[in-house]
């Protein structure tokens, strides 16, 4: 029988052999970054399966932007809502995503939430504690939805199980196209805090925009997500009630008096 010390170190090594792996893999996946040093440009770094996914590095940071892109056909867009809504879920989609919950809310559009991920073994897991501002605009040029992510650490206590993310920010965001395409953005940046190498730091970040956008597409066509209504945001769906107007749409044919560059509360979903 092994002692627990060859044990231990055995881990250790697995650990370093993947850890030496995935930095030659990441060397070798982005010879363009390595060679052209830092820009602010978007970059295409992976094209596959519908899903583009493009980072941006600034001076300012060590750390990458990620971006993952996506099209889809969706005609009921409060699935996509009803997914959002589902914190027990989000694991089972958002990578690197084991816990969600919601600490408090100041409106629908405004809340505050509490993530925790979990990372590969010696390192320490983590928690992200963020603000998620909803809004939503239609205009001529433009119709969709954005949930930005801001960093709020201070307000919870610290948790001595986790490391908090020092910085922490994104965003999803839908837009219409017409004929029910819709285009999915998910956009991450985040420092891990601790002692997490900066390459590791990135590869990590290169991945979870791709498979996070991978497995929304899949979850979002559950039968739990479909016909359901969500007054705060005004979309479409066959869970829309009859005495709720149809929703604003210049590319479907039902254009607001004004463009609606922010929309309130107040504003959205008016009765017929």
């Amino acid at each position: 029988m092994q002692s627990r010390a060859t044990v231990s170190l055995m881990r250790t090594a697995r650990v370093a052999v993947l850890l030496s792996i995935a930095l030659v893999m990441q060397a070798l996946a982005e010879p363009t970054l390595v060679k052209t040093g830092l820009t602010a440009q978007w970059e295409l770094i992976s094209d596959r399966d519908g899903i583009q996914v493009y980072t941006r590095h600034t001076e300012n940071s060590q750390l990458k932007t990620f971006r993952g892109v996506t099209r889809i056909t969706l005609e009921d867009e409060n699935a996509l809502v009803a997914l959002l809504e589902d914190h027990d879920s989000v694991p089972k989609w958002m990578h690197f995503v084991d816990g969600a919950e919601e600490l408090g809310r100041d409106s629908p559009l405004k809340r505050y939430m509490r993530f925790t991920t979990e990372v590969p073994w010696p390192l320490t897991d983590r928690e992200a504690v963020v603000q998620t501002d909803i809004s939503q605009r239609i205009t001529p040029g433009e119709e969709q939805i954005t949930i930005h992510i801001s960093n709020r650490p201070e307000r919870i206590p610290p948790n001595p199980d986790y490391v908090r993310f020092p910085e922490m920010g994104g965003m999803f965001k839908l837009q219409r196209l017409g004929d029910r395409q819709v285009e999915i953005t998910y956009q991450l940046v985040m420092d891990p805090g601790g002692y997490v190498p900066v390459w590791l730091a990135n590869i990590m970040l290169r991945d979870a925009p791709y498979f996070t956008l991978l497995k929304l597409r899949r979850f979002i066509r559950n039968p739990e997500y479909q016909n359901q209504y969500f007054d705060y945001l005004e979309v479409f769906g066959p869970g829309r009630p009859d005495d709720v107007a149809a929703p604003r749409s210049y590319l479907y044919g039902n254009p607001p008096a004004e463009p609606l560059e922010h929309m309130t509360l107040e504003m959205m979903n008016p009765p017929r």
